[in-house]
């Protein structure tokens, strides 16, 4: 028999305003990660694996650099990114997905 998390999205928001938002401002659900955390991408990157791991998000079709601009290397890949458009990332993408319990964006 399968088991049904119920998300509690309150819950959610104090996780990540406990953990990662600065100033300890709550969090909210329009918040933009590249907006509201101020972060390597790497660090974001770990953010997003603790909350995916945390809420058992299945992220197989999540992809970063969707998002963020590359780290490393930059001057490799400067061309291949330098007019790319990064998607707004928010909170409430990831409650969404925690109920759903996958990533559900593309």
């Amino acid at each position: 028999m399968a088991v049904i998390l119920m998300i509690d999205e309150n819950e959610i928001l104090e996780y990540i305003t406990e953990n990662y938002s600065e100033l300890k401002k709550p969090a909210q659900k329009d918040w933009t990660f590249q907006q509201y955390f101020n972060m390597l991408p790497e660090d974001i990157e770990d953010m997003l694996l603790d909350l995916f791991g945390r809420y058992n998000i299945d992220y197989s079709n999540f992809n970063l650099d969707d998002y963020f601009e590359p780290e490393w290397p930059v001057w490799l890949l400067w061309k291949k990114f330098q007019r790319k458009e990064y998607k707004p990332l928010t909170v409430e993408m990831i409650i969404e997905s925690a109920k759903a319990g996958k990533w559900l964006y593309q």
